[in-house]
């Protein structure tokens, strides 16, 4: 078997990170594996989808001691029909997470509806993509987000040694599509709040075939004779089913909100994750209050464009009706809103938030990208119960990148990494150590040593030289060629 050796990013330690702030400053760098398989379960069309995730990892541990760090789950929007891990809000929330210490992970779920059989006409681009051929749709495909979230972090946690996760401080958090799901996922723990919808269900015709374009039916398997809607099975899903325990402490609720009131049934004794809202009362596409799906641009629609009012889609709860929930029913839980104050005008030309003014500003978005998610960092860092053992600097060690005369290099052939060193110190020591802290090679160094060979099976590794109480060090990642 051969490998393939990667060498990470370096990164930097230093004495004035002694008083930071843990979990707010992003003081980190980290390292990012990309489209790993963490899956697969059908689609809505009856085809198996394979999902994939990319995981970032903060450098901060020091294989003296096993790190422990929070994990956050990202997932993107799309009204559960497009979307994908790498949207660029997405790929920079992962990146300032991990900047603080966090391991970021987003991931792609299934998506896709059975779209309406209908022919509706409108000169909007892809404006028939929306139409679910009836509610149900909504909430399954909702569902199945949910399903694949929950799977994904059960990947993740049953993998807390080699990524040195904290199942005990998770965080989930979304936009749009991906908010609806990081509330279900959290807050969907016992199987009475299963939507109803997402037992099996008759059958329905094919779509039109105008909606052969849209992205989720292309390659899709829709049989002319009707598409079949099976149970979708229990709430956890079925991508690695364990025992693994772990606590979600908070939940990022981005302009999303529930299908079904989540906050009233919750596992006894269990902890309830708090929740940071951000909405804008101008959002056509998701109420902040309650409404239908698509409310206001539905109205844009019909007054501006003389198309069809979008159809069959459901009544969510909106961020502003979700805290009145917890408040008017002393639910308990710990929400935070942040909600801007321009409303809906009901204007199609003039004025701010006017429907054409969203097609430039548009309000189911972020009015700060890089304001809320340091605001949403710092709710969630008030939550997180890991002490700060990344930090280096409170060991009195200096730790820096490799100075200039050591090299690592990989070969990718054999899957031994190469050492190649000048100037040795007559007390220098180099050391390997395994992704859980675990010595795999020690030795001492002389001016004789210009290059060292170690074999190493696929996994995340710390290459260390020592001279008196400095340490320079380096991390690479084996993988499967």
């Amino acid at each position: 078997m051969s490998f393939n050796i990667k060498v990470l990013t370096f990164f930097l330690f230093t004495t004035p990170f002694l008083f930071a702030q843990q979990w707010i400053d992003k003081k980190y760098t980290y390292d990012s594996l990309l489209n790993i398989s963490y899956g697969s379960d059908f689609g809505f069309d009856g085809q198996v989808d394979t999902l994939e995730m990319d995981v970032y990892l903060p450098n901060c541990d020091d294989p003296s001691h096993l790190s422990r760090r929070p994990l956050i789950l990202l997932i993107h929007g799309g009204a559960f029909i497009a979307g994908d891990k790498s949207e660029a809000s997405i790929q920079y929330t992962c990146r300032q997470f991990a900047k603080r210490g966090y391991v970021a992970a987003s991931i792609n779920y299934r998506l896709g509806f059975v779209a309406d059989d209908q022919l509706w006409n409108c000169n909007y681009p892809n404006y028939t993509c929306i139409f679910a051929t009836d509610s149900s749709e909504w909430y399954r495909a909702y569902y199945r987000g949910v399903q694949d979230a929950k799977g994904a972090l059960r990947y993740l946690l049953n993998r807390a040694e080699l990524y040195r996760i904290d199942p005990s401080n998770v965080f989930v958090a979304g936009e749009s599509a991906g908010a609806f799901i990081s509330l279900g996922t959290a807050l969907m723990d016992v199987n009475s709040e299963r939507p109803p919808q997402t037992y099996a269900q008759p059958n329905v015709p094919a779509p039109n075939n105008n909606t052969g374009s849209c992205i989720y039916n292309i390659g899709a398997n829709l049989s002319a004779q009707g598409i079949l809607r099976p149970d979708l099975g229990g709430i956890e899903g079925s991508i690695e089913l364990s025992s693994v325990n772990y606590t979600i402490k908070g939940v990022g609720n981005i302009f999303g909100g529930m299908f079904n009131n989540l906050l009233t049934e919750h596992v006894s004794g269990a902890i309830k994750p708090s929740i940071f809202s951000y909405h804008q009362p101008c959002d056509i596409v998701v109420s902040i209050d309650s409404a239908k799906i698509f409310w206001g641009l539905s109205w844009c629609m019909t007054n501006g464009y003389g198309c069809y009012g979008i159809a069959n889609t459901p009544k969510a709860y909106g961020s502003r009706s979700i805290s009145d929930l917890n408040n008017s029913q002393n639910l308990g839980y710990s929400i935070h809103n942040e909600f801007t104050a321009t409303p809906f005008p009901y204007s199609f030309l003039f004025g701010q938030a006017s429907c054409t003014d969203q097609t430039s500003n548009p309000c189911h978005a972020y009015d700060n990208l890089v304001l809320r998610e340091s605001n949403m960092a710092l709710f969630f860092s008030t939550l997180v119960s890991t002490s700060p053992v990344c930090d280096t600097a409170a060991l009195g060690i200096s730790v820096s990148t490799f100075p200039e005369g050591f090299t690592l290099s990989p070969n990718p052939n054999s899957g031994d990494f190469l050492l190649h060193l000048e100037n040795i110190s007559t007390d220098s020591e180099m050391a390997v150590f395994d992704c859980f802290g675990k010595l795999i090679h020690r030795q001492y160094l002389t001016e004789n040593d210009t290059k060292i060979e170690c074999l190493m099976m696929p996994g995340i590794y710390f290459i260390e030289v020592t001279s008196s109480n400095k340490i320079t060090r380096n991390q690479m990642i084996i993988q499967n060629k």
